[in-house]
């Protein structure tokens, strides 16, 4: 076996075909049809069913209940109802969604991650340039107004990165206030782990045309412990100086003991966002939106399980018998010291008479980046240590226009056109945890390595919707995308002739070309039946495109992720009451992205570049059901079963070797329910989750670095002092659950706040 190449095991299953899933799916969705038709007929005078608008399934105002799409929408009040803090927790509870709860965890949706979740915050794509993923923490949530959530293959009108679906967030902008009108909103809260949670703004009428706003918030919180070390005990040789501590290590379930953590995950995130509206004319506007974020994250009093004479060791060996002992690296017990800063600018004109809608944007990232230590000796060890630093820019411009109504044809068509770049910086330092003190003794301000590229994109889209008649639809679109990634470098400082040496990487470029159709049936005013194909794509990131060290290369060749879904679905709705979901989806991906390291004829690592190698089948099934029991009480619940199974490719002298596998990041099972109840100044919400685990059935729960499975639950409450003051009081994980999702989660916490607006 070749060095460093790990044995996989082998999961067997028996392959599925693609076209028995489908069939299956459409069945399940016909006979589901069939059921809610014959309900219809014995509740043929209930009253008309006033439908939620979308506009991010098709790019145009279409009822949810008539969009080929599975779609949910969450508003600013289910926002302030839920005691939601993050924008992951306004979305938490949606069908196919998983959040991760570790500290500041990210999302899933449909068992894909961020980098293949197009986010777009007023226009603005929130995903970085770096490695395609979206730091939620950016977004401010108290200013939000409306959440859109579009499950399923975007790319035909979105482009790149719209694999599992797109993230609309719109802010609340243009209040309909009196002339020269100013209101303030704003929140004081406090939790546990001393977390702070506090937002204040106002919106203002300036005039008949102009309207402004600014808001800003911040969330502030020591942490808990979360980034658990362990270590496995080794035969000792006799030289070795060992210490003897005061109690036995504690062990964990696989035989490693538990040496400590990295101790509380602390993080400081600020939000300014502001905004101006002119409106120029009837139905025609023009507004400038403006955000600033800056968040810094550490890990802090890191805590160890080895005590000497009532003292914590953090190095040394520890001897655990006379011929065992585990090793202690300080190392290891402090983590990284992170910095983000953004700036988002946003130009936005809206003519809804023409129906025409331009838009340019840029997101700068100004630092984006962390550093670490470099053999610490100690606990609070503030000597030398390496930053890393990659900060990007994304400028966008987007513009469409929209044919409503052309006998039977409505058509949305548009061009996007879009660069970005990012800009690895590698510095040493003296003070590890001072970003800013840059040790020149051996490289000019420290800086020894720079990494960078960029590319640009033009596309053109076009949508037809053709209803035939009241009963049918069809949706036929395409998008044709054209990148070019250039201006890739490598530069490292030669210490002997005390110069920058630059590496050029050739340039690359493809086109892709992003269908879709789709199928409704109304099979009532409130039963509607689709079924749908899209193709989508997930561009490479920058760093596996350019990045370059002595070990790892560039690829400048790199090609997307590509995806083919296929969907169907029924929506159905009884009066105003009750609503039913059911989708059905099966995800073929080629082209996926693995690291590979090759090896030399003598075993040893010859060199690792980011490979087109692997492919992956992924399909699920989402319910989701939602009641009015009374004027006071609803209920809502959502089921979701999934799974991804992963073929590799194998490559001879690689770690790529020829196998299939679970992707076992994929939670199997999610099951979101909840209980609302509203009276008068009253509000108060119980929901609960489960999630079955995200690792092989081998493999041990309950410690570090598993991902157990687990079911909690959640209560808020508000109540109404007055319209200007709402008191709001949460507990989340009620019941103290305690479990892995991969760091410790925090246990049960308390959070409590005062909103006002006046």
């Amino acid at each position: 076996m070749k060095k460093g190449k790990r044995k996989k095991t082998v999961t067997s299953f028996k392959q599925t075909n693609t076209s028995k899933i489908i069939l299956f799916s459409m069945i399940l969705t016909a006979m589901s049809a069939s059921i809610v038709y014959a309900a219809d007929t014995n509740v043929a005078d209930e009253p008309k069913v006033s439908h939620t608008i979308t506009v991010t399934a098709t790019r145009t105002m279409e009822d949810i209940i008539k969009t080929p799409s599975a779609v949910s929408v969450v508003t600013d009040k289910d926002i302030e109802t839920r005691r939601v803090d993050t924008v992951t927790d306004a979305l938490q509870m949606l069908p196919g969604v998983y959040k991760s709860q570790k500290a500041n965890g990210g999302l899933q949706i449909r068992g894909f991650d961020s980098t293949d979740i197009l986010v777009l915050l007023n226009g603005v794509p929130m995903n970085n340039t770096f490695n395609n993923g979206v730091d939620w923490e950016a977004i401010p949530v108290h200013s939000i107004e409306r959440i859109e959530l579009v499950r399923g293959p975007s790319s035909s009108l979105y482009g790149g990165r719209g694999v599992a679906g797109v993230i609309n967030i719109q802010t609340k902008q243009q209040p309909k206030q009196s002339v020269k009108d100013i209101h303030w909103h704003g929140q004081i809260g406090y939790g546990s782990h001393g977390t702070l949670n506090n937002e204040l703004g106002f919106d203002a009428q300036v005039s008949n045309r102009i309207t402004v706003g600014m808001s800003g918030e911040q969330r502030k919180t020591d942490g808990y412990p979360g980034f658990f070390i362990t270590g496995r005990a080794a035969n000792i040789r006799p030289s070795t100086v060992t210490v003897t501590p005061d109690n036995p290590v504690p062990q964990t379930k696989d035989g490693s003991y538990l040496l400590g953590s990295r101790g509380d995950k602390s993080f400081n995130n600020k939000n300014l966002s502001a905004y101006v509206t002119m409106k120029l004319r009837d139905r025609e506007s023009l507004t400038y939106s403006y955000l600033y974020t800056k968040n810094r994250y550490a890990y802090e009093n890191p805590m160890s399980t080895i005590t000497v004479n009532g003292a914590p060791i953090f190095s040394g060996n520890v001897k655990i018998n006379n011929q065992k002992y585990v090793a202690l690296r300080t190392s290891r017990y402090l983590g990284y010291d992170g910095l983000k800063e953004y700036h988002a600018h946003n130009l936005q004109y809206k003519n809804d008479k023409n129906k025409l809608q331009v838009t340019f944007n840029i997101l700068d990232r100004k630092k984006d980046g962390f550093s670490s230590p470099n053999n610490p000796n100690t606990p609070n060890y503030s000597g030398p240590g390496d930053d890393s630093f990659y900060p990007g820019k994304t400028i966008n411009f987007d513009a469409q226009k929209v044919w409503d109504r052309m006998g039977k044809h409505s058509v949305v068509a548009g061009i996007n056109w879009k660069k970005e770049n990012f800009e690895q910086k590698r510095r040493e330092l003296t003070n590890w945890r001072n970003h800013s003190s840059f040790d020149s003794t051996t490289y000019p301000g420290g800086l020894y390595e720079i990494n960078k590229g960029a590319t640009n994109n033009l596309a053109l889209f076009v949508q037809d919707t053709y209803r035939p008649n009241f009963n049918w639809a069809i949706y036929t679109g395409l998008r044709i995308d054209r990148f070019k990634k250039f201006d890739g470098q490598h530069v490292t400082y030669d210490t002997t002739n005390n110069r920058y040496d630059t590496v050029n990487h050739g340039e690359g470029s493809y086109t892709e070309w992003s269908p879709r159709l789709a199928i409704e049936h109304y099979v009532t005013d409130s039963l509607n039946v689709y079924a749908s194909y899209g193709h989508s794509f997930n561009p490479p990131p920058l760093s596996q495109v350019y990045r370059y060290t002595d070990v790892v290369r560039a690829n400048p060749n790199l090609d997307p992720e590509r995806s083919d879904t296929f969907e169907v679905g029924m929506k159905k709705e009884w009066g105003t009451k009750t609503a039913l979901n059911l989708s059905a989806f099966y995800v073929k991906t080629k082209d996926k992205v693995k690291y590979v390291t090759h090896y030399d004829n003598n075993g040893d690592v010859d060199y690792k570049m980011y490979e087109n190698v692997d492919q992956e089948t992924r399909r699920g099934i989402e319910l989701e059901l939602r009641h009015q029991l009374s004027s006071k009480w609803s209920v809502f619940g959502n089921y979701t079963w999934q799974m991804g199974r992963i073929k590799h490719k194998d490559l001879p002298n690689t770690n790529a070797s020829g196998y299939e596998e679970i992707n076992y990041d994929i939670p199997k099972h999610i099951f979101h329910a909840g209980l609302e109840y509203t009276n008068g100044k009253w509000n108060a919400l119980w929901d609960t989750q489960y999630v079955s685990r995200r690792q092989s059935v081998d493999d041990i729960t309950g410690q570090y670095g598993s991902s157990d499975s687990y079911f909690i639950s959640n209560v808020a409450m508000n109540y109404k002092f007055s319209k200007e003051a709402t008191l709001q009081l949460g507990i989340q994980n009620v019941f103290n659950r305690v479990f892995f999702d991969d760091e410790a989660t925090a246990g049960r916490t308390y959070s409590a706040s005062m909103k006002f607006k006046f």
